[in-house]
């Protein structure tokens, strides 16, 4: 990634993260960033397709802070689970004008930024899923996907409470009241004789974005995904040795991802060690996704 396509995405996001999408121009960005507006189209074909970017890189800086609170072992799973949902309230407070605002925006309808949307909320629910399972235990897996929708109903309500009422409302304490019932509440199923109503197949259009018994679309999908990693790879900021090393590990991907059993372990290490590159991140969580799509992990 060049420095001046870095500078238009920093200009970018700093200006949709103060004004919104609607309120925000090409013109404006190009100023800020000291660069001529047509500089901005050579890296972005318009803006619905910058938003897409910084939208993207968004939700990736999400999760990496996300991530970083697994490295406090003191911290037990509910207690990590308590500081997960108060950083969510925190960073969508924050960017509230690029990861809440932008529903009813004309860009919602973008062909492009569509399959971005459907991908984020894969991401979310499978990341959901997890924290669930972490807290409660694998015994929660006959309700699993009901407490995951009924867990994101809160949370969406309550961050809608958190964003545009943020003076009347503690984020810690409406956290806290979040885990409290959803301790009461799994308590309760787990209890009850009552049937669980979701199962994970109501949940996989989200998980495989759509693509899921669509053999032909998923091909197409990949092929696509491999052209924009190949692309990323050839510019990719780093030393000869490091990038032909990335390139090593992305060509074995691409050939067991083709396979009609692939290894699977060795393809998680292998997507692990490529997403540690920042500008293949995004690319490398929807390979995964799509790779894992069909086997409910």
């Amino acid at each position: 990634m060049s420095m001046t396509r870095e500078e238009v995405l920093k200009s970018a996001m700093k200006l949709f993260k103060e004004h919104g999408f609607l309120s925000t121009t090409i013109q404006d960005i190009a100023e800020d960033c000291g660069i001529a507006k047509g500089s901005v189209y050579k890296y972005f074909p318009s803006k619905e397709d910058l938003f897409s970017e910084v939208f993207d890189q968004c939700h990736n800086a999400y999760f990496d802070q996300v991530d970083e609170l697994k490295r406090f072992p003191e911290l037990s799973p509910e207690e990590q689970f308590l500081q997960q949902i108060i950083l969510r309230f925190r960073y969508f407070m924050e960017y509230k004008h690029i990861l809440v605002e932008f529903t009813e925006l004309p860009i919602q309808q973008d062909p492009k930024f569509q399959p971005l949307r459907h991908k984020v909320r894969g991401r979310l629910i499978r990341w959901h899923k997890e924290c669930l399972i972490q807290v409660y235990g694998e015994e929660i897996y006959p309700f699993l996907w009901d407490l995951v929708s009924i867990y994101r109903a809160i949370l969406k309500e309550y961050l809608f409470w958190i964003v545009y009422e943020e003076k009347s409302l503690s984020l810690e304490e409406t956290a806290r009241f979040i885990l409290d019932k959803l301790n009461v509440l799994v308590k309760h199923m787990m209890a009850s004789n009552l049937k669980p109503l979701l199962k994970q197949a109501s949940f996989e259009r989200y998980l495989s974005w759509g693509l899921e018994d669509r053999q032909g679309e998923r091909e197409q999908f990949l092929t696509e995904l491999f052209r924009e990693m190949d692309s990323a790879l050839n510019v990719l900021p780093s030393g000869a040795k490091h990038r032909s090393e990335l390139k090593e590990v992305y060509h074995f991907i691409q050939n067991e991802t083709r396979k009609a059993e692939p290894n699977f372990p060795l393809l998680q290490a292998s997507l692990y060690f490529l997403e540690r590159e920042k500008e293949l991140k995004s690319q490398v969580i929807q390979l995964r996704n799509i790779i894992y799509s069909g086997r409910g992990k």
